[in-house]
């Protein structure tokens, strides 16, 4: 009879995989699966879905000694660890009733309908931690051995005579968790194939944007009203995509387009309209229907416009628009593939932005000065910034208008020499940058007194805030900088200190002694300090093993309209 039983519910393990793989090519079935925060419409169909497998379950079970040996525990269990609490508790009242219905006054009916309803909250109470992938094969199979476990302390409970109960159990226990145990591997695994092939649709778009990206670097470098560059962008669109048409568009008016055969005729007006007024929102809009004798029809009737918002500076500045096949389950993939690359077209218009600002800005001096810079600094940021745009895509793009305000304020300070205000703004961009890049491993006070006002050489500071952040870590990795200015009498003193390891001692020395060491950053700002203001001007260190601090002392120059004060800014 164990021999039998175990084939049974193998048989009937395969059926629900079946069920499951068929459930996986529905589309509407997919999405819900697919995003966690589905309407209640969205979580009743779910909890119907699983109650009916958790119901063919019970119907394709076999009978024995007055009880149905089943694979139920999968629809159920699974309901709640795929769907939720909701769904999972939906689920497990439709099998539970069901069972209860089945066979009233049955030997194990109000036992299994109640172990139901304790397998329902089960993996509703583990749906989170599933979710969050803290949940592997072992930990499924140990809580499907668990509950079914409970199911037979639950029929021992219940069931009487207790006697008959004893002798069931020791004759369903072994196949029924073991199997269903084996099962809800392999039936969650099918499901899991639809976030697998989710994933590689996701990868393989991103990876198609980047490429179109990079074959349109060269004409995206000359901006946005380059028509015949945005023209040959809208071209390479269109040949590494099956779009029928590529529109791309200021505030006003097209820019470039490239249309197939079909669309040959398409009303241009008809769409710019629409699209126009969506872009204002910033975000990207899909348009998939159309009554018969509006504009939109002849287009709608079999396609769908997707329109994605450029934005540059924090400016609305045009858009890209593609005109795609009408296919089943498309729209929210095509909707994120022209939002991204949307979204990387108007990266690639600011940084391009960045440098014609720096061409046309730089001078002699600030040329020099290009050496004291961190060279990763830029790479960095863009990573931090490339890293959040998919977590939190407004908050990269809040870094993307710091990293511009950061590179504005180096190009367009011509003067050599300007106010400490002047330059703990330029700090506190670049400090917002890195805080983003290391959060809350980065700590940062900038203090001064309120009579603190000086001219200072442009871009001094910067070096040894940069120098202070990458090497002043202790051993968490926690990094503490502090950028101090006060009077001393008729002097301003500024420093910046950290709680790092410690400038070894024979770069100090080689510093001191005018010898190149290997870095420019300290060494370039020693060398300015002291040829502006005197050999007595230039760095004075004190280092040791718990932190540094770096410090210079110049002239003050008071201006008329007093102090200010910056304090723990970036913390």
């Amino acid at each position: 009879m164990s021999s039998a039983m175990f084939f049974s519910l193998l048989l009937n393990i395969g059926l629900l995989v079946l069920i499951a793989a068929l459930l996986t090519k529905i589309p509407i079935v997919r999405s819900m699966l697919l995003y966690d925060k589905h309407s209640a419409g969205c979580g009743i169909m779910l909890a119907i879905i699983f109650g009916l497998i958790s119901i063919i379950s019970t119907y394709t079970g076999v009978r024995t000694q007055g009880a149905i040996v089943n694979t139920r525990v999968i629809g159920v269990l699974a309901a709640g660890l795929l769907g939720g609490p909701y769904v999972g508790m939906g689920a497990a009242l439709i099998g539970g009733i069901h069972r209860y219905l089945f066979d009233i006054g049955g030997f194990t009916a109000a036992a299994c309908a109640v172990s139901t309803l304790v397998e329902g909250l089960a993996g509703s109470l583990f749906s989170s931690r599933f979710k969050a992938g803290k949940m592997g094969s072992s930990s499924v199979f140990i809580l499907t051995v668990f509950v079914e476990f409970l199911q037979m302390m639950i029929i021992l409970l219940i069931s009487r005579p207790f006697s008959a109960a004893v002798q069931l159990v020791k004759l369903i226990s072994l196949p029924m968790m073991t199997m269903n145990a084996l099962g809800m591997l392999v039936f969650l695994g099918t499901f899991n194939m639809v976030f697998l092939e989710e994933d590689s649709q996701f990868a393989e778009r991103m990876r198609l944007a980047l490429g179109i990206v990079e074959q349109s670097l060269p004409h995206l470098r000359k901006g946005l009203y380059s028509i015949q560059d945005m023209q040959a962008a809208a071209e390479i669109i269109f040949q590494s995509t099956n779009c029928s048409a590529i529109l791309i568009t200021d505030t006003g008016k097209i820019i470039s387009r490239k249309v197939n055969s079909e669309l040959k005729d398409m009303n241009e007006d008809s769409v710019l309209l629409p699209i126009l007024a969506s872009i204002h929102d910033r975000k990207p809009t899909i348009f998939h229907y159309a009554k018969k004798g509006e504009p939109l029809y002849p287009i709608l009737k079999n396609h769908i416009i997707v329109a994605a918002p450029i934005i540059e500076m924090n400016q609305v500045m045009g858009s890209l628009t593609m005109v795609i096949k009408k296919h089943c389950q498309q729209s929210q993939s095509d909707l994120n593939f022209a939002s991204e690359l949307a979204r990387l077209f108007s990266t690639q218009f600011e940084l391009s932005e960045l440098e014609y600002q720096k061409k046309l800005r730089r001078k002699a001096e600030l040329k020099a000065l290009q050496s004291q810079v961190n060279p990763h600094f830029l790479y960095n940021s863009l990573n931090t910034i490339s890293y959040v745009c998919r977590e939190n895509p407004d908050r990269a793009r809040e870094l993307l208008l710091t990293l511009s305000s950061y590179y504005r304020q180096t190009l367009e300070h011509n003067s050599y020499m300007h106010t400490l205000k002047t330059e703990l703004q330029h700090i506190t961009s670049y400090l917002e940058l890195e805080k983003a890049r290391f959060e809350e491993k980065l700590h940062i006070d900038i203090i001064t007194d309120e009579n603190t006002n000086c001219q200072i050489p442009a871009f001094i500071l910067q070096p040894l805030v940069e120098n202070a952040i990458r090497y002043g870590f202790d051993k968490n990795a926690n990094r503490y900088v502090s950028i101090c200015a006060c009077m001393e009498g008729a002097f301003t003193k500024i420093s910046v200190s950290d709680k790092g390891p410690g400038i070894p001692e024979t770069v100090i020395k080689h510093l001191y002694q005018g010898e190149h060491y290997g870095g420019v950053g300290l060494e370039n700002v020693h060398k300015r300090l002291k040829s502006i203001y005197g050999q007595e001007h230039g760095l004075h260190i004190l280092s040791s093993d718990s932190g540094s601090d770096i410090s210079f002392t110049i002239p003050a120059a008071p201006e008329s309209k007093g102090g200010f004060v910056y304090e723990n800014c970036c913390d």
